[in-house]
């Protein structure tokens, strides 16, 4: 993935054009309506007036008695309520005249009480996954695409499932993860391991590309780039660019971890992976991993601590038996 800087100038600029597109065609439909249906012109036009009048009467020092006051919200409340009749009659939406916008929650400002909305963070991903072309990555490799054909139905050697079957099942619990999956964390965990070239990756682009199409906010690294190219270089205080990729790896509703192992594992790196999953579990975020170690390997690689947690809070899907990429080369030259 290129990690160019993600500017939040841009995005802030994004959202301005937003709110001047959604403006202009609020204004479009008013035109419309007011052509057509004049007593909604007289109506909406009245009403501004007179709220124009109280804000001046204010800012002039005016006092507006209570019962004024009371009067004139309860001739706005009719009037909004015939316009919307008069609306609903000409066959138009009841909210038809209210304010657009493509982000409720936020109202196309991108932040709610000083807080960034979900809205904002789907921005910046969508910027990652410009950069690195993932989007046409999770075109070619969904479940659409998955092939079990490369999985042996022959028994498996000390293991209780054929691998085309484990794989079946495998599919089964991950579109059933998908399917579950709600905003609002609790969603749980996944640990895919097994062998080179057994599909993990490919499984993790199925997963992440239905969670995407879900509307919700995944992030997608190879181990290398969480712990070379973002995590070291940001904490050891080399690249503050990266400010906005760091806080999208505790914000995400989803965290892929592609490749755990192919890393060059140091203590920092075994403090940061378990400050990352714990503090993920601990605000309900899910994780993927996917990695070539067995289970034992990752606990001696990332101790005991980190395994306790894989273990208490993570499903685990094993892949096994011949290796895909072999397979798909010797069917190209056959």
């Amino acid at each position: 993935m290129n990690h160019t800087p993600l500017r939040i100038e841009d995005i802030l600029h994004e959202y301005e054009n937003t709110r001047l597109k959604n403006k202009g065609l609020a204004y479009a439909r008013r035109d419309e309506v007011y052509e057509r249906l004049p007593r909604v012109k007289e109506l909406s036009e009245g009403g501004a007036l007179r709220y124009l009048a109280a804000a001046r009467a204010r800012v002039g020092g005016q006092d507006i008695s209570g019962e004024n006051k009371a009067a004139v919200q309860k001739e706005n409340r009719q009037n909004s309520a015939e316009v919307r009749s008069l609306l609903k009659e000409a066959g138009y939406p009841e909210d038809y005249l209210d304010p657009i916008y493509d982000c409720p929650l936020c109202k196309d400002t991108g932040y709610i009480d000083d807080k960034r909305c979900s809205c904002f963070t789907k921005k910046l991903i969508d910027r990652l996954y410009l950069q690195s072309n993932l989007t046409n990555i999770l075109d070619r490799e969904n479940f659409e695409t998955f092939d079990t054909t490369y999985y042996s139905k022959e028994p498996a050697e000390g293991l209780p499932k054929s691998p085309y079957e484990n794989i079946t099942g495998v599919l089964h619990d991950a579109k059933a993860f998908v399917r579950d999956f709600k905003p609002g964390g609790g969603n749980g965990n996944i640990l895919i391991y097994g062998e080179t070239g057994l599909g993990k990756t490919f499984l993790s682009n199925c997963i992440a590309k239905e969670i995407l199409d879900k509307g919700h906010t995944v992030l997608y690294l190879s181990s290398n780039e969480l712990f070379e190219r973002l995590l070291g270089p940001f904490l050891m205080g080399k690249d503050n660019s990266l400010s906005e990729l760091y806080g999208l790896l505790f914000d995400c509703e989803l965290l892929i971890i592609d490749d755990l192992g192919t890393e060059f594992t140091n203590d920092f790196v075994r403090t940061q992976f378990f400050e990352l999953i714990n503090r993920r579990i601990l605000l309900g975020r899910s994780t993927l991993i996917s990695t070539n170690l067995g289970l034992k390997q990752l606990s001696e690689n990332y101790t005991e601590r980190v395994m306790s947690r894989i273990i208490a809070d993570y499903t685990v899907f094993y892949l096994y038996g011949d290796n895909i990429r072999y397979q798909k080369r010797r069917n190209q030259y056959a």
